[in-house]
């Protein structure tokens, strides 16, 4: 098991066009306005330490773990966990493992898919000014209540991204996901940073800096402790897959801490300057951010700015808004498509093609949860809510938690030497440390509080 074999597929160009490749796999939906949004909650910059030092002890461990188990294995998830348990003769225990990754990376795309359509028809909508005027929250949300409920346009949309993201995928992971990240993540870059400038000219701006710089620990509390771990672990992508199969394709002398450092402070300081832009508009308003995904299409528009400085605002946000989600969903649908190859034995074209049209079909169920399904619900939730919750409070945790386990009790530490890269050695011990305990416990903390058994407890205590 201590042998890292060759990649039957080839190697990232370079380290660079790796780093954009993974940093925007990271850069999800949520990631880009809630973490601001947590910090207005939480005491501004205290909450923003406990988050720094949540992705130093919890998603720095688990991301070089993805990427190294990706660079040891050089195959579909399922079978490179299987072949992780042959020794221990727990193969087909380890294989769920995959399959669960697999799963987990299909149903997010799949309403990923449906919000990068929603911000597509909102770019085009608010580039004509028909954003722009609405400030009362119920028209607002009536507004997208009309896109959302007519299948056919929400279908259109959805089915757009749907082929742009086969079009990338299916041009090779070097060919197509790595020259799409190197082009476009430096393009959100330029979004993000017109964002900041649109939001410096604001009577919010001053105001929303305080907010985030000022450290207030009296509002912090134990549920910002645990707000800090749950975005921590969820703002890199990690539970889901993507970063073990882009770890497959890494070259053994390719050194991994500084990309993960990079690819944290990448992931951190857009999400601050993009969160900042919008809560120097929603702080004036009396709102402290915008901390759900429905919310970018009902509240947002209601803070608008008037004139052409709203109306440009809002066209970048929602266009970064889809290019982020463009990135990210393209690494969520390589695993799928490695294990579609290889298994099936078929072309890239196909495996892509058939990943993508199965996540396309299942996202149909989220398009008609707020139309045709919205009567259907289990427990209050549509099924476009359960399949948030499902992803989130069980799959992405638990297979973090497995990684974690994996990691530490069934991968030798031979395996685990030849994987990492040359010049690392005096980082191993840290993090197999950190992936050990701080991460661990931080993982079943996660889990905890997403099942609400922390508020219970406060509860019954009070």
């Amino acid at each position: 098991m201590s042998g890292l074999r060759e990649s039957a597929y080839g190697y990232w160009t370079s380290p660079r066009a790796f780093l954009w490749v993974a940093a925007g796999c990271a850069l999800g939906i949520g990631s880009l306005v809630r973490l601001p949004a947590l910090m207005a909650s939480y005491g501004g910059s205290a909450f923003l330490l406990v988050y720094l030092l949540a992705l130093l002890t919890l998603g720095l461990p688990l991301l070089l773990g993805e990427w190294l188990l990706g660079r040891w294995m050089r195959e579909d998830l399922v079978s490179g966990f299987q072949r992780l348990g042959l020794p221990s003769r727990t193969e087909q225990r380890w294989r769920l493992l995959g399959r669960m990754f697999l799963i987990a990376a299909a149903l997010v795309l799949s309403y990923y898919s449906v919000i990068a359509g929603w911000s597509l028809g909102y770019a085009f909508r608010a580039a004509a000014g028909a954003l722009q005027g609405e400030t009362d929250p119920l028209r607002s949300t009536e507004r997208f209540l009309r896109l959302a409920q007519d299948p056919e346009r929400s279908l259109s949309w959805h089915t757009l991204f749907m082929v742009a993201v086969t079009i990338v995928v299916s041009h090779g992971f070097k060919e197509g996901i790595e020259k799409t990240a190197r082009l476009l993540l430096p393009v959100a870059g330029l979004m993000a940073l017109l964002l900041l400038l649109l939001a410096l000219q604001g009577p919010g701006a001053a105001p929303a800096l305080a907010q985030l710089v000022e450290p207030d620990f009296s509002r912090l509390g134990w549920r910002g402790v645990l707000e800090a771990l749950q975005a921590a672990f969820f703002t890199l992508g990690l539970g889901l897959g993507a970063m073990l199969a882009l770890g497959s394709y890494l070259p053994a002398s390719m050194p991994l801490v500084r990309y993960g450092f990079a690819v944290l402070l990448i992931d951190t300081g857009l999400s601050l300057v993009v969160g900042f832009a919008v809560l120097s508009l929603t702080l004036p308003a009396g709102l402290e951010g915008v901390d759900s995904l429905t919310a970018l299409f009902q509240l947002l528009p209601t803070v608008l700015p008037p004139g052409l400085r709203g109306q440009l605002f809002a066209t970048v946000l929602y266009l970064l808004i889809f290019v982020v989600t463009l990135l990210a969903a393209a690494a969520l649908l390589e695993p799928l498509t490695r294990f579609l190859m290889e298994r099936q034995r078929t072309s890239r074209v196909f495996a892509a093609t058939t990943g993508a049209v199965l996540i396309w079909a299942l996202g149909i169920g989220s398009l008609l949860s707020f139309s045709l399904l919205s009567g259907l619900t289990l427990l209050g939730q549509t099924f476009f809510g359960w399949l948030q919750l499902l992803t989130a409070l069980v799959l992405a945790p638990l297979g973090g938690l497995g990684l974690g386990l994996l990691l530490t009790r069934v991968v030798s530490r031979e395996a685990l030497a030849a994987a990492w890269g040359p010049g690392e050695e005096a980082w191993r011990p840290a993090w197999y440390g950190a992936l050990r305990y701080p991460a661990r416990l931080g993982l079943i903390a996660v889990v905890l509080h997403a099942c609400g058994l922390f508020d219970a407890v406060v509860l019954l205590w009070s």
